[in-house]
């Protein structure tokens, strides 16, 4: 076992002094994935700084669907002669079981993220905010995913795309968070542990939380998967949340950030990490999850063609394609968001990265200028948004 994997735990079963014990890597996974999973439903934090909280004594972390937000209008659809009316009750509860429980998830998944970038988590370094800085714009883009999921055309004549928003959000997070908050509670552990993470390994109480939440069986044999950049092609999958070369580059980068004193140097170190981050976001991750679902790309391409509706009578699926830097849905201020170019094929990999690019640019400018004060407000705000 490493022997630097030291760490307090306490139990709530049998309350006492700390226990030391030495984690092997499995144990050290288990934790990050378990701390993911936790932010995923509403709870009370009760934790002593510098102590990890393995409570085991409630196995099942995924909560049941959430209320319906009262302040959503009821959803609505149009009939064959193009008049709008209410939908069906069975479609209501549809709606209410989906649409919520996706938009509801990602819009704490965007707190998690947001979290983390603060470092206000119980490992967080305030000393070295900034170095999640992927997690920051990423807080944005799964605000953006909860309000474009809202969207109550997706529901019924956009199935896929509505599934791929919901599965993508979810699995890009389970992926990503625990990569996060490992390298926050021990640097070292990660470097050593970080080809060694694998999801039948975790402890059985977390393999069964993992594997209890949706598309479960479908995704975890696959995420990720084998990507060469430059060419986009998606290669065999690795597999069961296991190290891939994209995140390893990632990684190299927070070391780098927080080894540098320069703050220019560090703000280059930042966008370097970002953008090895959104690659194996996109790539690694994303690419073979959603993108490559024919039915997904079917509808993207509809709405791409704006002026190609199948049916005369069916509404056409559209939802403005922008990434606001706000706790907001849209904002109007042109420097305060990224607007996706016009024909963008979303599915390819490429053209999205372009875009991709273009919001981190936004997103860097805002956070190292005089924006970055309010950049940090709207981050707060998601931060502490719990539903």
């Amino acid at each position: 076992m490493p022997e630097h994997l030291n760490f307090p735990l306490r139990t709530l079963r049998d309350p006492g002094p700390p226990v030391e014990i030495r984690c092997s890597c499995d144990d050290f996974w288990s934790v990050a994935q378990q701390h993911a999973m936790l932010q995923l439903y509403a709870r009370i934090v009760q934790h002593q700084p510098g102590r990890i909280d393995l409570s085991r004594h409630c196995p099942r972390v995924i909560p049941p669907d959430p209320l319906p937000d009262p302040s959503w209008p009821a959803p609505r659809c149009k009939d064959p002669k193009g008049h709008w009316t209410d939908i069906e009750p069975q479609l209501r509860a549809e709606y209410h079981g989906v649409v919520v429980r996706y938009s509801s998830r990602a819009q704490r998944i965007a707190g998690a993220y947001a979290r983390i970038f603060l470092e206000d988590f119980e490992h967080g370094k305030p000393e070295h905010l900034g170095r999640f800085y992927w997690a920051g714009l990423a807080a944005f883009a799964s605000k953006q995913v909860a309000f474009t999921i809202q969207n109550k055309l997706l529901l019924f004549f956009g199935p896929a795309t509505l599934a791929a928003l919901g599965k993508g959000n979810l699995w890009l997070y389970n992926d990503a968070l625990p990569w996060h908050y490992a390298w926050a509670l021990c640097p070292p552990s990660v470097r050593l542990c970080a080809q060694r993470r694998n999801a039948p390994d975790l402890h059985p109480v977390v393999l069964d939380n993992l594997s209890r939440q949706e598309w479960a069986a479908e995704v975890l044999p696959n995420l990720p998967w084998n990507f060469d950049h430059k060419t986009a092609t998606l290669g065999q999958p690795i597999g069961q949340l296991r190290w891939a070369p994209l995140m390893g580059k990632a990684i190299e980068a927070w070391g780098a950030f927080e080894a540098e004193d320069r703050p220019s140097k560090k703000r280059s170190i930042a966008m370097k990490h970002l953008w090895a981050m959104a690659r194996h976001e996109q790539g690694e991750v994303l690419q073979g999850l959603i993108y490559g679902n024919p039915r997904f790309r079917r509808e993207i391409e509809l709405g791409r063609l704006s002026g190609m509706p199948p049916l005369s009578y069916m509404p056409f699926i559209s939802f403005q394609m922008q990434l606001s830097f706000s706790a907001s849905e849209y904002v109007d201020d042109p420097e305060w968001r990224s607007d996706a170019p016009p024909g963008i094929r979303i599915d390819n990999y490429h053209e999205r990265m372009d875009w991709i690019r273009d919001s981190a640019e936004q997103y860097h400018k805002l956070m190292s200028g005089a924006c970055r004060k309010r950049l940090l407000a709207e981050l707060r705000i998601l931060a502490d948004h719990d539903d």
